[in-house]
């Protein structure tokens, strides 16, 4: 068993390359290495390129972790976009820092600060998972809301909720421009549906915040006093929600609802770690406070702010993106107040693009299947008949293909790819209010007989002169616009030469790619164009 282990933790630490880099860099205990892996996969393929590392290899104090992140952000030639944290506190430590009169916080701050400067400029999250059943919840919930979001009803993405906990005191008039202000921002988004402003002053209470939830809601923010949990009326009983799929991003900006304390747990924990892999429940991600104070309120008021500017305003859709500029607005109307700025933390994945809309159903066109040869890969994605611009496409298969790219304004991207041998091409397009694209190419050698398909378009001639020849011959073609793919392929259909042409002909001197002669015999002729459609293919006869 334990050999086992070890070679999945090298396994998946080959997901990424140190040499290359990463775009995603998760660091996790090693215990919990194979339960990260269905999230890195997915990360991976969307394109995200991730590098898994288990905590054994970079060290188990924070400075080590500290340096790991640091040294790969300076060096790697792909540095980290976002990071992962995955365990609990009492596994992979966060920071801690001691305050006056025996007050202290703990922080995973100073793993996005690159520079050592207070700033984080690295999107940071954590999965708080104390076990594997733990990270397993988390990664499902994760994935169902990244990969298969529920559709039952298709409004759920656009409703929010506010709470407000007055207290009787000036700050109630900071919580009421806070919550108003992040709805009006929704709104002119176009993200708002619906808003549940619930308070303390018109009877509302935690029950009410359960219905919404249960009823589906997007995001959750909470103003008010708090210390380990809401304060009453709006106290959560995260396990006995039942909202299933439909899971909320949880803004609590507050005094401490989440702490990163070994043998500690607050309202944040519950929220992520409620329910089951089959039956989820609570939240897919809470971005929150370990950090408590007194006449805070205009801080986490700069954070809620910030936060929502950023999200509705600015297209910081990726949640780590989002939290980055709520702490950045913090930063620059508090800059004296670290405390605040380390305290802020997100228990989540950093690369969770939030739905503020109904995903659009998307319609891709790729070949059906590609042969294991030097092409062009061709996608176009549009959705209800209109091309899809910024979508992120990528095409991998194990080793040897692994590309990504955005489309262009016309719903386009073209990739250069060689996939080497027969399997199945990957390939993935997502993107931000796009219901995620996943599908397998085959890819195959195929044989002599296909010229003799008709072309699936166009009218293109093809010919060549000599058709039976010693040394060389000519072929050329006609009837076709931009560049095109020709092929060479034997009588068993392996392709002996393949290379694009931008001109209307190409002269064969009966060689293979690496210029070697090709012995006598017969040889078929293929014509393609940049999708990898068959244009036109002909028989040629090689003596000695």
């Amino acid at each position: 068993m334990k050999q086992k282990l070890v070679l999945l933790l090298l396994a998946v630490v080959a997901l990424g390359l140190a040499e290359e880099g990463a775009r995603y860099l998760i660091i996790s205990a090693d215990a919990l290495v194979p339960s990260i892996q269905p999230l890195a996969e997915w990360r991976h393929a969307q394109g995200l390129k991730t590098k898994v590392v288990p905590l054994s290899q970079v060290g188990y104090d924070t400075t080590s972790i500290k340096n790991y992140v640091r040294n790969a952000w300076n060096n790697w030639p792909t540095r980290p976009e976002y990071l992962l944290l995955v365990g609990s506190p009492n596994t992979l430590p966060a920071r801690y820092y001691s305050l006056q009169h025996g007050e202290s916080y703990t922080s995973d701050n100073i793993y996005g600060d690159m520079g050592g400067s207070l700033v984080a400029e690295l999107p940071y999250g954590r999965f708080p998972a104390k076990s594997s059943q733990q990270l397993d919840v988390m990664v499902a919930k994760t994935l169902g809301y990244s990969r298969r979001p529920d559709l039952t009803d298709t409004l759920w993405m656009r409703r929010l909720v506010t709470i407000v906990n007055e207290s009787g005191d000036s700050d109630d008039t900071i919580y009421w421009r806070d919550v108003r202000q992040a709805a009006a921002l929704a709104r002119e988004a176009g993200f708002f549906v619906s808003c549940d402003s619930l308070s303390k002053f018109r009877g509302h209470t935690a029950t009410h915040v359960a219905n919404a939830v249960n009823a589906g809601r997007a995001v959750v923010l909470y103003r008010g006093a708090a210390v380990g949990n809401w304060y009453t009326p709006f106290q959560m009983n995260v396990a006995g929600l039942t909202n299933g799929w439909r899971l909320p991003v949880i803004c609590s900006f507050t005094c401490a609802t989440m702490t990163l304390a070994p043998n500690e747990s607050m309202v944040g924990d519950a929220w992520v770690k409620a329910g089951t892999v089959t039956a989820p429940k609570g939240a897919v991600a809470f971005v929150g406070n370990t950090h408590s104070a007194s006449n805070v309120a205009r801080l986490r008021s700069a954070m809620t702010r910030g936060f929502f500017t950023g999200l509705f305003a600015e297209g910081k859709y990726e949640l780590g993106k989002a939290f980055l500029r709520g702490k950045e607005q913090l930063n620059l109307e508090y800059p004296t107040y670290t405390s605040d700025y380390r305290g802020f933390n997100l228990l989540g994945d950093p690369a969770l693009d939030v739905w503020t809309s109904t995903p659009q159903p998307l319609a891709v066109e790729h070949p059906a299947s590609i042969p294991p040869e030097p092409q062009q890969l061709y996608v176009t994605v549009t959705s209800q008949g209109s091309p899809v611009a910024g979508a992120l496409v990528c095409a991998s298969m194990d080793s040897v293909v692994y590309v990504y790219g955005n489309t262009n304004s016309s719903g386009v991207a073209l990739f250069d790819i060689n996939p080497t041998h027969e399997g199945n091409l990957r390939l993935v397009v997502s993107g931000h209010n796009l219901y995620p694209y996943d599908t397998l190419i085959p890819v195959h050698e195929v044989g002599i007989e296909e010229p003799r398909l008709l072309p699936v378009r166009g009218q293109c001639r093809l010919s060549v002169s000599p058709a039976l020849f010693r040394g060389a011959t000519t072929i050329a073609w006609d009837g076709v616009q931009g560049p095109v793919r020709l092929s060479i392929r034997d009588a068993l259909g392996r392709t002996v030469q393949s290379a694009p042409v931008s001109e209307n002909s190409f002269v064969w001197a009966g060689t293979d790619n690496l210029g070697r002669p090709v012995p006598a015999g017969a040889y078929v002729c293929i014509l393609k164009d940049s999708a990898g459609r068959l244009l036109a293919g002909t028989r040629m006869l090689k003596f000695d």
